[in-house]
C-alpha cells in the first residue's frame, strides 16, 4: 500500500514538473475571507459539494490534476452563504494560474495570470466592453434613477407586489405569483419611462449578441461553451434555441467527448421540447426501497400531474398540498399523480417529510442529480416544477394551479 502511495507521489510530482498539473495561487487584497470556492456550472450553492479553497493571511493555494479544461464561477464563500455574491468567471486548465482579488465592489481590478483560456477571455472581455459601454451605461443610470424613485414598474404590476408583501400563507402567495406571471404576457408590466430605455437597450443587448455569435463560431473553445452554458441556464426564456442548437453543433465537435456536451445537450432539449402540446421527457428514478420506476409505465393511458418538489422548497410543498383533494376525487377515474423529489446526500429529509404529508401518490427520488431530471425539464435553477400531460403524453400545462387541474379534469375525465 505505501508502494502504491509512493508511485502516486511520484507521479503527480513528475505531471508537476512537466507544468500538466492545475496549481492555483493567489493572494486576496483588502478582505478578511476565509476561503474562495469555485462554482462549476448549473451546480447549486445550497446543496452541492463546492470547491472551497482556503485563505490564511491573505494567501491561497490549490493544486490538481484535471481531466477536462472548465470554466467555475470565484467567489467568497462568506458571500455565497449569504445568498448575494458576484462571480467572476475563471477557466481552469493544467497550467499555473496565480490570481489577485480584491473585494466584490472591486472585482473588475481583478488579476488573472496563466491560462490560455484565460488570456482568450480577457481578450474577449476588453473587446465586448469597449464596443458597447459607452452605449449601455448611459441607459442603465437612467434605469437606475427609475428604480430609486419607484418609478420603474407600471402602476398595476406595483399592486402586484405590494399585495404579495402583503400576504400572510405561502397559498396566498402562490395565487399571486400565478397573477404576476400572467400579467407579464400582456403587460404593460414598466413604467412608459422605463419601457422606452429597455426598448433601447434590447436593440444594443441584440448587437451584443450577434457579437458574441460570431465569436462562437470562430473560436469553438472552452470559453465560447461557457457562453452557451450561461444562456441555457440563466436566459432559456429568452434565448433562440435553434441558434443555441447551431452554437451546440459546432463547439461539441470541436470539444469531442467532453462533459458540457451532455450538460449543454440536456438543456436544449428542455428548453425545445418542455412546452404545451409537446411530449414529455420520459425517464427512470427509483422510489425509497430502490426500485427502478420507469415514468411511462406509470402514466401511459391517463391524465398525469408530474410534481418535481424538493423537501427544501417551501412554495414547491404547499402547492403539492393543493393537489390532494383532485388526487382523491379523480384517481379512479383516469387520472394520477407521480411526485419526485430532488435530494441531495441522503433521503432522510424526504422520510421524515412524506411521513408528515403523507401524500397519497407515488414518490420518487432524484438523489445528486444522478438522472437529471431537473435539467431536462428545464427546471435546474429552482426547487421544481408541475407539468400536467394528457392521455397521448402532451404536455397541456405547466406549473397550473388546482383550480387549472380540475377544470382540465372535469373535462376529460367527468
Amino acid at each position: 500500500m505505501k508502494f502504491i502511495l509512493l508511485l502516486l507521489i511520484c507521479f503527480f510530482n513528475c505531471l508537476l514538473v512537466k507544468g500538466q498539473v492545475l496549481q492555483i495561487s493567489g493572494t486576496v487584497v483588502n478582505t478578511d475571507t476565509k476561503s474562495i470556492l469555485l462554482m462549476k456550472p448549473n451546480q447549486d450553492t445550497r446543496f452541492d459539494s463546492i470547491l472551497k479553497i482556503p485563505v490564511k493571511d491573505g494567501k491561497f493555494y490549490y493544486k490538481t490534476i484535471l481531466k477536462n479544461t472548465e470554466v467555475v464561477n470565484l467567489a467568497f464563500a462568506e458571500s455565497v452563504e449569504k445568498g448575494a455574491y458576484r462571480p467572476m468567471p475563471l477557466f481552469l486548465e493544467n497550467e499555473k494560474i496565480d490570481l489577485t482579488i480584491y473585494p466584490e465592489d472591486d472585482f473588475d481590478k481583478n488579476i488573472v495570470k496563466g491560462g490560455k483560456l484565460n488570456a482568450q477571455y480577457a481578450k474577449f472581455k476588453q473587446s465586448i466592453e469597449s464596443k458597447f459601454n459607452n452605449r449601455l451605461k448611459p441607459l442603465q443610470d437612467s434605469l437606475k434613477v427609475l428604480f430609486e424613485k419607484d418609478e420603474y414598474l407600471s402602476d398595476k404590476m406595483k399592486a402586484f407586489h405590494v399585495e404579495l408583501s402583503k400576504a400572510e400563507s405561502q397559498d396566498v402567495k402562490i395565487v399571486i405569483y400565478k397573477k404576476i406571471d400572467d400579467f407579464r404576457k400582456v403587460g404593460p408590466n414598466l413604467s412608459p419611462k422605463a419601457q422606452i430605455l429597455e426598448d433601447k437597450l434590447k436593440l444594443i443587448y441584440d448587437d451584443q449578441k450577434k457579437f458574441k455569435q460570431e465569436y462562437i463560431e470562430n473560436n469553438p473553445t472552452i470559453v465560447s461553451y461557457s457562453f452557451l452554458l450561461e444562456d441555457l441556464i440563466f436566459n432559456k426564456e429568452t434565448i433562440d434555441i435553434e441558434l443555441a442548437q447551431h452554437s451546440f453543433q459546432i463547439l461539441s465537435k470541436a470539444n469531442s467527448n467532453h462533459p458540457y456536451n451532455e450538460l449543454a445537450s440536456n438543456l436544449i432539449n428542455a428548453n425545445r421540447n418542455i412546452k404545451i402540446k409537446k411530449k414529455y421527457i420520459d425517464f427512470s428514478a427509483p422510489d425509497l426501497n430502490g426500485n427502478i420506476i420507469n415514468l411511462s409505465n406509470k402514466i401511459k393511458g391517463k391524465v398525469a400531474l408530474l410534481d418535481l418538489w424538493a423537501t427544501w422548497c417551501g412554495p414547491c410543498i404547499a402547492k403539492s398540498r393543493t393537489m390532494i383533494p383532485l388526487y382523491n376525487e379523480f384517481k379512479d377515474k383516469g387520472f394520477t399523480i407521480i411526485g419526485v423529489a430532488g435530494e441531495f446526500k441522503n433521503t432522510d429529509n424526504l422520510v421524515k417529510r412524506l411521513e408528515k404529508e403523507k401524500w397519497p401518490w407515488l414518490n420518487l427520488v432524484e438523489l445528486d442529480r444522478k438522472n437529471a431530471i431537473w435539467v431536462k425539464y428545464g427546471v435546474n435553477g429552482g426547487g421544481g416544477g408541475i407539468f400536467l400531460i394528457d392521455e397521448k403524453g402532451n404536455i397541456i400545462a405547466e406549473d397550473p394551479t388546482a383550480e387549472e387541474v380540475r377544470k382540465e379534469l372535469e373535462s376529460r375525465l367527468n
